[in-house]
């Protein structure tokens, strides 16, 4: 449905009216869509999981900006339980600089703590006008002089939400994609995350999830699995995929936990169909004890060291590769 909740007047003497379209519904599906055509084949794959009502329990918000009842203003915030990731934030190239996408985050945001949201994230250029706009709403760089950005409603949100709670292994799945992003903006260490997506340390988990999420719908061989409390809350994920360098040959396994949740590392590992007859490999950044020791339980044996493979603050760091041969 789609719910007006904002009249203003722009400089240019324009009337501004901002809604906003809760999903799914076919019917404002059209107001929606064109703003957002010029997106890439895996988001408007995941607009259509959206508006086919596919990614429920998750809740999706498409806050607009309308001038004579045409969309010319969106903002898109995924959320589930007061947590949310924004994204698509797009004014049409003719209507910018008139101040409409702060009406528009002005009305969004409000909405979002009306509701009682708690948590948002965001991903944006560094020391741009988009990241002073967000910085206006109280969002802060997960670290130093990064766009990767999130907005807190509370200063204990996150030592409340990692608190040591029991955890299980689920399937990678759309109601927890927000609390992942949670989970992604927390600093190290271990600092490697995910070595095939490029994940050393915090990093935004937003566009790779979204082709992640439609691999394992085409493809089996593509595994994702989140570790989440009975709160809700993700503290780890892994990831299990062909290794393109290898032409699909040999596999590559990702996994990270929150350091209150490494006793699940084993557990998450063993949620796989590890393949059979096929080489799989995980990197472990050196000192990342708890995950060579699942490694090693779980058949994989240290075949290499990739010596000052990365940078960490102050230091550069040293990689260990361990494998298994089904």
């Amino acid at each position: 449905m789609y719910t007006p909740i904002a009249a203003s007047t722009l400089s240019s003497g324009e009337s501004l009216e901002t809604g906003v379209v809760l999903a799914p519904d076919d019917d404002y599906a059209p107001l929606v869509r064109p703003i957002l055509a010029h997106k890439s084949s895996n988001e408007q794959w995941h607009l259509d999981e959206v508006f086919a009502g596919r990614v429920e329990p998750l809740e999706t918000r498409f806050y607009l900006g309308r001038l004579d009842a045409q969309p010319v203003c969106n903002i898109m915030v995924s959320e589930h339980e007061g947590i949310g990731i924004v994204s698509h934030v797009y004014t049409v190239p003719e209507h910018r600089r008139k101040g409409i996408a702060r009406l528009v985050m002005t009305e969004q945001m409000s909405d979002f703590k009306d509701r009682g949201g708690r948590y948002l994230t965001l991903s944006t250029g560094y020391d741009t006008h988009p990241y002073y706009l967000y910085h206006s709403f109280g969002f802060r760089s997960v670290v130093p002089e990064s766009g990767h950005m999130k907005y807190m409603g509370t200063a204990a949100f996150e030592t409340e939400h990692f608190r040591g709670d029991g955890a299980l292994v689920v399937p990678g799945n759309w109601r927890n994609w927000p609390s992942l992003n949670v989970f992604c903006a927390q600093g190290g260490p271990p600092f490697v995350r995910n070595a095939g997506l490029g994940h050393i340390g915090p990093r935004m988990f937003e566009g790779a999830y979204l082709g992640l999420m439609k691999l394992t719908r085409e493809d089996a061989d593509h595994q994702v699995r989140l570790l989440v409390t009975d709160r809700g809350a993700v503290t780890g994920y892994a990831t299990l995929v062909p290794d393109i360098r290898w032409r699909g040959e040999t596999f590559l396994l990702d996994m990270t936990a929150h350091p209150a949740f490494t006793l699940y590392l084993k557990p998450l590992l063993n949620s796989f169909d590890l393949p059979a007859g096929r080489k799989v490999q995980c990197h472990v950044e050196l000192g990342d004890t708890m995950k060579g020791a699942a490694l090693r339980d779980a058949g994989f044996v240290r075949e290499a060291t990739l010596r000052k493979q990365f940078k960490t603050p102050g230091q550069v760091m040293d990689v260990e590769l361990y494998a298994r041969y089904a």
